[in-house]
């Protein structure tokens, strides 16, 4: 009882102190402003009566719900996405601190289940969660998956497959697949843990795990065609199996996705020193497992796992590559790297205080990359855009041209250094779906008396070129985006 009451004392101090660290460094998401997909959504989400298809297409058809409801029921213009990006912090904070409890339950002591826990909020994936309204739905999938893994390990230790453990998994990782793929394979992390601190492992118990996961995926994707033909939609590129590209897939995943993981923060900013770094945490980790078990199987399934966790994105048609889908392969990476770390400070007791500055420098990054690449830019893009498109008469006008950038325009600017994917370091507006959608939704909150279905200046009557493509055309209204950012962004390095 008294360690019950302990652990409950332990894990909501870490609530609490998570929260005010997360808030404070992410204070940029307070800021008004959408970010990519969310200046769609917002603005469709009401006025398209097709817009559950694309979900549905993509093998998602809960998001589609998910979407419409908070884009088309809860909020109406720009400046309240704040709050749900409120709500996605939370619920990332909420998630740490169940990871907090779990590894305390595993027998870590406080203050090492809460370095971990921390610096899990302080991961490029993370940051993205907090900054994009669009992906507020995932911090509760993360929830609710790990505690799927967590019964899965019940029943699998237990050895009783068929339970009510065993179901009450399936339903949640089953009904997960149709809102977020990428975010389902976070039930692996309780196994990992415990694999890892108890130094044991159970061939059987993880095929158990393998064999879930194929029925999971298996049942899912036929359930998915069921609703396309339902439907009669036709699948999306990025929903195509295609087995033999399984190989060159794995492959690219090490040989550039695990370095990125492998950076950690100090991706953007200090990139060879996080990756030396990073490095030999990673390495260090592998070779001290293998030296505690001396087993290739072992050490084999220590690097396996990780590709593992990313097949949702391995069998997908779309070789994009983006941070927020592959939290659950982001965590098991800094999970050994912080266990190095951890072993290596238990064994040299005078490296504490020296190894502390890698926890801390990862939080100040995560804080830096949030402001300078992700919500901070965002905001500053909405600033300029939001006031050119206000002033802008559409009085008599009935057509309009918007000239975006380029991707990766502030690098050629010399505004930023380094981007990644478009989550970092880029402007929304590079995406041909953003300014028309923008624009419109500014008209439409600039009306008194609004009407959530009601078109002020509609999307069909605006065409989106870049600066590469357009051709002057005198009888038409042209917006230089270009020229915009070009004025407003100073030439400065980070």
């Amino acid at each position: 009882m008294l360690k019950e009451n302990s652990e409950l004392k332990f894990t909501l101090i870490f609530f609490s102190v998570a929260l005010v660290i997360c808030f404070g460094l992410n204070l940029d998401i307070l800021k008004d402003y959408a970010f990519l997909d969310a200046y769609e959504f917002i603005y469709t989400a009401n006025r398209n009566s097709d817009f559950q298809n694309i979900f549905i297409e993509n093998g998602r058809p809960l998001l589609g719900l998910w979407s419409e409801f908070f884009y088309g029921s809860v909020f109406e213009t720009i400046s309240q996405l704040k709050w749900a990006r409120i709500f996605a912090l939370f619920f990332c904070v909420l998630f740490s601190t169940q990871l907090f409890r779990f590894l305390l339950k595993l027998g870590l002591k406080p203050y090492e289940s809460a370095i971990f826990s921390v610096l899990v909020l302080a991961l490029p994936t993370f940051t993205v969660y907090f900054a994009w309204s669009a992906t507020a739905q995932i911090p509760i999938l993360l929830i609710a998956n790990f505690y799927a893994g967590q019964l899965l390990l019940k029943a699998f230790i237990q050895k009783k497959i068929f339970s009510l453990n065993f179901a009450i998994a399936f339903c949640i990782v089953f009904i997960s697949l149709f809102m977020y793929q990428s975010a389902v394979m976070i039930f692996i992390l309780p196994l990992i843990f415990t694999v890892i601190k108890t130094n044991s492992f159970d061939l059987k118990t993880v095929t158990y795990f393998i064999l879930f996961t194929l029925l999971s995926f298996i049942l899912y994707f036929v359930f998915f065609k069921l609703t396309l033909s339902i439907s009669s939609l036709d699948a999306s590129y990025r929903t195509s199996l295609n087995p033999l590209n399984i190989p060159k897939r794995v492959i690219k995943f090490y040989m550039f996705e695990l370095r990125i993981l492998i950076k950690n923060s100090g991706f953007l900013l200090i990139s060879k020193l996080s990756l030396l770094i990073g490095a030999i945490a990673f390495l260090g980790f592998l070779i001290q497992q293998f030296l505690i078990k001396r087993s290739l199987i072992f050490l084999s399934a220590l690097v396996l796992i990780l590709p593992f966790c990313y097949a949702p994105n391995i069998l997908s048609g779309q070789s994009y590559f983006s941070l927020r889908a592959i939290s659950p392969t982001a965590i098991i990476i800094l999970f050994y790297q912080f266990w190095f770390l951890r072993n290596l400070c238990l064994k040299y007791n005078k490296t504490k205080v020296g190894l502390l500055i890698i926890p801390v420098s990862l939080l100040l990054l995560s804080a830096f990359n949030q402001k300078k690449y992700v919500a901070g830019l965002q905001h500053k893009e909405y600033e300029i855009l939001r006031k050119a498109f206000q002033d802008f008469d559409i009085n008599q006008v009935n057509k309009l041209v918007i000239i975006r950038p380029n991707y990766g325009f502030l690098q050629e600017l010399g505004y930023l250094k380094n981007g990644f994917s478009g989550e970092f370091g880029n402007l929304s507006s590079v995406k041909d779906w953003v300014p028309n959608h923008l624009f419109s939704q500014i008209k439409w909150e600039q009306q008194k008396d609004r009407n959530k279905t009601s078109e002020v200046f509609p999307i069909r009557n605006i065409n989106i070129y870049n600066q590469d493509n357009y051709i002057q055309r005198h009888n038409i209204k042209t917006i230089h985006l270009v020229e915009l950012f070009e004025e407003a962004f100073t030439i400065k390095s980070f």
